[in-house]
């Protein structure tokens, strides 16, 4: 299928609609509107849902076919013939593996889009390292979104040509006028899982508190340590508001009404998974918060130290703490660095930027490549 206007997106995905992927949500919606098709394991179960698509979709794990089995290479054959599509976006490079040779049988554009532990915990393993050599080596183009994991990708052989980074891109709000105010609110929003650690920013946090400031806290997302995190709020010198997994709406609307956005990423202990670029990080620059991280992953290429915001090394909660006194009782350095945050984003984080890029990579020709382009914005 060579014509512009014909060309059909598939999108594979692990789980159609899990609260936390707004990136993978957004590259189903909005990269190609109305010429998208998905391929999904299954859908997140309602009480977890945080997003749906009304994109043709096929769901895999009710055909009870062992993880790429025949009946299921089948039923995606059949699918992407059927709908016509061009290129398919494979989202995390473990899990469509044994699915590249038959897309390369039908002769689609294939695009593997790596995330995080994808390229963190899975690459600490001999089996993974060899599988991505063989499935990855000669597709069109492998995707990540910070040159750390480029880096990591390429000098596990990959071929260095084929390897692109392409940030997330997220939405820049109208520029907000933040009054001073006491307490100062920050907010902590992810996955409550080891790799973000929310117990080390409460824990930064209340030791701020304990040491003279005068801060409030929201954390918002579940997970494992969510009945940790209630006891540690319980017992807390400061406010802690657990508020439980909230659609992104309310996530954004929260970060319009934050003084300072913290979140102290680590590699895992256990698993090694670490993180890519944390969205939530991205869409707090892009409101104007001024970021408390950790020099872990990808963070570091977002986050300019004493730039856009303040960094710490993983598991420091001593200076994270230093940097909340630093932060809560100096409203003119939160608005430097919010400001300067949003305008790192402008520079290089937005959805247009990240669309146009992606659309150039999967066009299947020079024709569709203009038109994704010329449309990108």
């Amino acid at each position: 299928m060579t014509a512009a206007a014909s060309s059909v997106l598939a999108v594979f995905v692990p789980v159609v609609g899990t609260r936390s992927e707004t990136f993978i949500r957004r590259h189903v919606d909005d990269l190609w509107p109305g010429r998208t098709v998905v391929v999904a394991r299954r859908r997140a179960a309602s009480e977890a849902a945080g997003w749906t698509t009304d994109a043709p979709t096929l769901l895999l794990d009710p055909m009870n076919d062992e993880w790429g089995g025949a009946r299921e290479q089948q039923a995606v054959s059949d699918f992407l013939r059927v709908h016509g599509a061009s290129a398919a976006l494979l989202e995390f490079l473990d899990i469509w593996l044994p699915f590249t040779p038959t897309l390369q049988d039908l002769g689609v554009r294939i695009v593997a889009h790596a995330h995080g532990y994808d390229v963190s915990q899975r690459l600490r393993e001999d089996y993974w390292q060899s599988a991505y050599l063989t499935a990855y080596q000669e597709i069109d183009a492998v995707v990540t979104m910070s040159q750390v994991t480029r880096d990591r990708l390429v000098s596990l052989g990959l071929n260095a040509d084929r390897v692109v980074v392409v940030p997330y891109g997220v939405d820049v709000v109208p520029s907000i006028d933040r009054e001073p105010r006491s307490p100062v609110h920050v907010l902590v929003v992810g996955r409550l899982v080891a790799k973000k650690d929310p117990l080390a920013s409460v824990a930064a946090c209340d030791l701020a508190v304990r040491r003279g400031a005068d801060l409030r806290v929201s954390v918002l997302g579940d997970g494992p340590l969510m009945s940790e995190l209630e006891a540690v709020a319980t017992r807390a010198s400061v406010d802690i508001a657990v508020l439980g997994a909230r659609p992104h709406r309310d996530v954004l609307t929260l970060m319009n009404t934050a003084d300072i956005f913290c979140q102290h990423s680590v590699v895992d202990p256990q698993t090694g998974d670490e993180e890519g670029v944390p969205v939530a990080i991205l869409e707090a620059m892009a409101h104007g918060l001024p970021v408390v991280s950790t020099r872990h992953a990808g963070i570091p290429e977002a986050v300019v130290d004493g730039v856009t915001g303040l960094l710490v090394d993983e598991r420091d909660v001593e200076t994270m703490a230093e940097h909340l006194c630093a932060l809560s009782a100096d409203p003119s350095l939160r608005v430097r660095l919010g400001a300067a945050g949003r305008e790192r984003i402008k520079a290089r984080f937005t959805w247009p930027q990240e669309r146009r890029a992606l659309l150039e990579l999967l066009a299947t020709d020079e024709n569709a490549r203009t038109l994704a382009v010329g449309g990108a914005e």
